[in-house]
């Protein structure tokens, strides 16, 4: 027998017949190689990672150091994170610091952090990971508006780390477009131009249109911009049937949503969006036009849906395909 399944089946066997989750076998095991790991661990863990938890910095030991699929923390890997942890802490700062010049803040992914180790790895083993910010920033988006740890998770980690490792220890834009679940498609940009008001992709989507405006201090709410009960109601006389189908079948989806900040939100509440323009002064239009980035010329009456829907919907397709790189 090995000498890390002994020890697993030590710690397992020492538990006092509690049932041991495999995150908290595996930091026992680390602990066992590395006494004072969760110690470490804890001064990792604060400020902009303070909710990542202490798995998030084992499987990128692993991703690192070892075989991600596998995840399995074995003596080599242990001592490998012991002796470069100064290296290692390096490598989640720097990340904090590479986000934040993209307007992204890390705090963002604590409950979704696979999405992060490729990038880790990628700054860890290349020292001039800081020439390739396009390629970090493409991957990024991509990952999450494809989401492409859905499934699989493991398996796609070590698909990345390959990848990188193949093409000279970097992210880059061209080598995304050679993998299928990352390539840039018409139809994954419908997709994510279909999701609706609630979904993770939605919010996701807005959260990247928004990059350039939104005040990390503030709260914000998906919204819509034609409010949703309005198509409950009669149909605009110059609509035919076949027409108001359609637009409530696309009332939900991203093409009629915006980012609102909560007390605006709740102000809107569902007023017309023409009643809820008209109520700005100069200034508030050209910002509330830029930030829900309402098409030039176009009307904002119901009756004109489809119209400032799909006007909407192409200004929405090549500012995602950009964020796409």
């Amino acid at each position: 027998m090995k000498q890390d399944d002994a020890l697993e089946m030590f710690v397992r066997f020492n538990s006092g017949g509690k049932a041991l989750r495999k995150s908290e076998i595996t930091m026992s095991i680390l602990e066992a190689y590395w006494p004072s790991a969760k110690t470490e661990f804890g001064k990792l863990l604060t400020d902009s990672y303070a909710r990542f938890g202490s798995d998030f910095i084992i499987r990128s030991a692993l991703m690192l150091y070892g075989d991600v699929v596998k995840s399995n923390i074995s003596k080599q890997i242990a001592e490998e994170l012991k002796n470069n942890w100064s290296d290692f802490k390096k490598a989640f700062k720097t990340l904090e610091i590479v986000l934040k010049g993209m307007k992204i803040e890390v705090s963002r992914f604590s409950s979704s952090w696979n999405v992060l180790l490729p990038i880790v790895y990628f700054i860890y083993y290349n020292p001039d990971y800081n020439n390739n910010l396009e390629g970090i920033r493409a991957y990024l988006v991509r990952a999450v508006l494809f989401t492409y740890f859905q499934s699989g998770t493991t398996g796609k980690l070590q698909q990345m780390k390959s990848n990188i490792n193949s093409n000279d220890q970097e992210i880059t834009v061209d080598m995304l477009e050679q993998m299928n679940d990352l390539r840039v498609t018409d139809g994954k940009i419908e997709d994510i131009l279909n999701a609706e008001k609630g979904s993770r992709v939605a919010g996701e989507a807005l959260y990247y249109l928004s990059l350039d405006w939104r005040n990390k201090n503030f709260k914000y709410e998906q919204d819509h911009l034609h409010p949703f009960d309005r198509f409950d109601g009669s149909k605009p006389i110059s609509a035919s049937m076949e027409d108001w189908r359609r637009w409530r079948g696309n009332r939900n989806r991203l093409s009629n949503l915006q980012l609102l900040e909560g007390r605006a939100n709740g102000s809107k509440n569902d007023m017309r969006l023409v009643d809820y323009y008209n109520d700005m002064n100069n200034e508030q239009k050209a910002k509330f036009c830029k930030e829900a980035i309402i098409p030039d010329g176009v009307s904002l009456e119901l009756e004109n849906f489809d119209e400032f829907y799909e006007m909407r919907k192409a200004i929405l397709t090549e500012k995602i395909r950009a964020l796409l790189g």
